[in-house]
This record gives C-alpha cells, sequence and structure tokens, in this order.
C-alpha cells in the first residue's frame, strides 16, 4: 500500500436562465449532466456502459464550471431537470434541504469503502443526497526551474507564510510572477484558494455553531489580508489577477509567466501536455509559523433531480460509475472510494503531495444559504482586490451580509 493509499484508507474511517437545453427523457433513456474537464472520460465510460446495458440511452450534456451552481439550482427549480448531474459536495445540502434531489441511500454500495468525510458531505436528515466520485485538497504547484534560476532550492520550498513571502518576492525579482492568487471567474476558485489561510490562522467563515458569521475576527483579518496583499501590497500575483481563475493561472503558469500557484493534481496533465520543459514541483500550502497547513476537502458527487423523469435508471448508472475502476478512471483527483486508489495511476509520485494534504481538509458549511454566503465572501475579496476597501472594512460587510443570511 502506497502513502497516498494509506492516508486515504484513514480518511475513509475518519471523519440567469437555463444554459442547457435537457433532452425530454422516455423509458431507459436518461440525460447526464457533467463538466467539461470529464468529458473524455464520460464518453468512454457511457461506450462500455451502453454495451453493458444496450437497455439504457444516456444523453450526455457537457456542463461548464463558470456559473454553474446557479445554472443547476435553476434548472432544479424549473421542473426540466435532466436525470442525472455532476454537483461540488458543499452544494449538495442546499438542494436536499430544499427538496430538489431525492436520496440515494438504496445506490449505495459498501460504505466503508468510501471517504467517510465525504459522505457526511451529502447527508443531512440522516439520509444519503448524492454519491461522492472525487475527492481533492489543493496544494500548490511550483517551477523548479524558476526556483533554480533564482538561486533557491527547489528541493526545500516554503513552509511558513513568512517563507512563502520571501520565496515569491525573490521569483518576482527574477522576471516571474512569484505567487499567483485568483481574484475573478467562479467564486469556488478562491473561496478553495483563499478560506483555508483563514483557517490556518485560526479564523473562520462562521461560529462553531454555525450561528454567528466571524470573518471580520481579527484572525480571520488577518489572513485575508496576508493572502491579498500578495497582489495588493507585495505585487507578486500577477496584473490580470483581478480577472484570474483558477485555469488562468494554470495557462500563465504553463506560459512560464507564474512561479507558484494554488492548484489540484488536475492540472499536471495539462501542464506536462502543454509545456514538457517544466519541471513541476507540488509542496504542502504554506501555514503560519507554528501552525499546521489547511484545506478545503473538494470533489464532486452524483445527484438525481426531484423531476428527475427516468431515476431509476439514472440510479442504474450511478451504480456502475461507482464501481471502483470505473470511479478510479473517472475522476482527474482522488477517488472517493479507498479501493479505488489501488488503480496504478494512483502510484504517480507526483499526487504524494496531495494526498498528503488530504488529512487536513475540511468540509465547508452545509448551511441552505451557503451558497449566498460564499458570494458575500468572494465579493469582500474583490472589493479588497480593486483597493476599494481594506481587508477589515470588507471583511466586516461581508459578516454583515453573511450574518442576514443566518437571521433569515
Amino acid at each position: 500500500m502506497t502513502q497516498i493509499q494509506r492516508f486515504a484508507s484513514r480518511l475513509a474511517f475518519g471523519a440567469s436562465a437555463l444554459a442547457f437545453i435537457t433532452t425530454t427523457a422516455s423509458a431507459g433513456e436518461i440525460t447526464w449532466w457533467t463538466p467539461n474537464f470529464n468529458e473524455a472520460r464520460a464518453r468512454e465510460l457511457l461506450t462500455r456502459f451502453q454495451t453493458e446495458h444496450p437497455d439504457v440511452t444516456v444523453n450526455l450534456e457537457i456542463t461548464t464550471t463558470n456559473g454553474l451552481p446557479e445554472r443547476i439550482l435553476t434548472t432544479l427549480q424549473s421542473g426540466a431537470a435532466p436525470d442525472l448531474i455532476d454537483v461540488q459536495h458543499p452544494w449538495v445540502n442546499n438542494y436536499a434541504q430544499n427538496g430538489l434531489v431525492i436520496p440515494l441511500d438504496d445506490v449505495l454500495e459498501a460504505r466503508e469503502d468510501y471517504n467517510e468525510a465525504a459522505l457526511d458531505y451529502v447527508t443531512w436528515d440522516d439520509q444519503l443526497w448524492g454519491i461522492p466520485y472525487r475527492i481533492e485538497a489543493i496544494a500548490v504547484l511550483y517551477n523548479r526551474g524558476h526556483f533554480a534560476a533564482a538561486g533557491l532550492d527547489p528541493d526545500s520550498p516554503p513552509k511558513t507564510w513568512d517563507e512563502l513571502l520571501t520565496t515569491a518576492r525573490t521569483l518576482t525579482e527574477a522576471g516571474h510572477s512569484g505567487f499567483a492568487i485568483t481574484g475573478g471567474g467562479e467564486v469556488g476558485n478562491t473561496i478553495f484558494r483563499s478560506l483555508p489561510f483563514v483557517w490556518m490562522n485560526g479564523g473562520d467563515l462562521l461560529s462553531e455553531d454555525g450561528t454567528t458569521a466571524v470573518i471580520n475576527s481579527p484572525e480571520a483579518v488577518e489572513a485575508v489580508k496576508f493572502w491579498t496583499d500578495m497582489y495588493v501590497e507585495h505585487g507578486v500575483s500577477p496584473t490580470s489577477t483581478l480577472e484570474n481563475d483558477g485555469t488562468a493561472n494554470r495557462r500563465l503558469f504553463i506560459a512560464d509567466q507564474v512561479s507558484m500557484y494554488q492548484s489540484g493534481q488536475f492540472d499536471i496533465a495539462s501542464i506536462q501536455t502543454e509545456n514538457p520543459n517544466i519541471d513541476i514541483g507540488a509542496m504542502m500550502t504554506p501555514h503560519p509559523e507554528g501552525g499546521e497547513p489547511a484545506a478545503i476537502l473538494g470533489g464532486w458527487s452524483w445527484v438525481v433531480p426531484t423531476t428527475a423523469e427516468n431515476p431509476e435508471d439514472a440510479k442504474t448508472l450511478i451504480r456502475w460509475l461507482a464501481q471502483p475502476e470505473n470511479m478510479g478512471f473517472f475522476t482527474d483527483t482522488f477517488p472517493a472510494r479507498t479501493s479505488a486508489m489501488e488503480l496504478p495511476r494512483f502510484d504517480d509520485p507526483m499526487l504524494q503531495v496531495f494526498g498528503e494534504m488530504l488529512p487536513y481538509g475540511r468540509p465547508l458549511p452545509t448551511h441552505p444559504q451557503y451558497a449566498q454566503m460564499a458570494q458575500a465572501y468572494f465579493d469582500g475579496i474583490q472589493r479588497i482586490l480593486i483597493g476599494e476597501q481594506t481587508a477589515q472594512e470588507a471583511m466586516d460587510l461581508a459578516a454583515e451580509d453573511i450574518q442576514a443570511l443566518l437571521d433569515q
């Protein structure tokens, strides 16, 4: 068993209008929405599925992540939803609490083989409302060649915040953007990259009991300022930061313009394909002196809408996709099933750091108004980046907006 397998095994037992036209399903016919980054693998799997299940026709519809939460919510509320949708774990409870998806307890097989934290994400009122297939924790990718050219040791990347800033400045002085943060695109890009800095510093979005907004606490504001200052104060993040999402930062990294950026292992294949000359390094996300790393335990699940026309065949497809060999093939990070980690593809040494980040992964809040809370926080980050407000002012306003949602 590899180190990554051991970590995954440990976790398994531990804690707007419609943008797509959904095909009307008939008996033996279903429509499946999956994001564009899954498309090639989904099509290959469906070829095999339909060979084994010739009585079920699957219409594959490809979504895009930018604006996806709003588009999915719109279709779920419209009464004209597809039969199966890929969604991020944190969205599931909101759907369940609003009666938009059906429970899937009868679909789950070998519960003990699943990452328990991922199952917790999609559980509400003692029922399972999604089947997780992908888990991940973001780390930091870096250009080892840039390190060497700047006189830095590529085998000793920064471990603390002070070291991260010093390294980013050195790399920027050498002609590259030292540490790219995100400021635009889909809200989740910035949540997943900045909120762990708040956690590392002892802050949080909500109080432990989930009743009070605390994103404007001194600990949280200090962390938000440290992260946004990469662009605002220190200029080590690209000039295009306000527009950049994770994909944009990856492209800048491939173009040899960025030296370090936060990402998951899902970016590695693209980098190796588009610029094989880059010597890629991966490091744990740096933490405050005396602290520990933190990450949002992210990933994706399958859900079946309440208004699905053919839920039983959708469940048949989920059961097939959730088989370890199929789940392990489908995900471009780590699978939610421990046994799927036995596939040879997960023995890649480049994945070790991302596996080591998983135990530091935490779930996002599962409040019904979480999406609006995330937007309030994101809007605050943007106000800081454009110089409209200080970190304290922006987080005070974000906290006010979040508290209003909590008090509804």
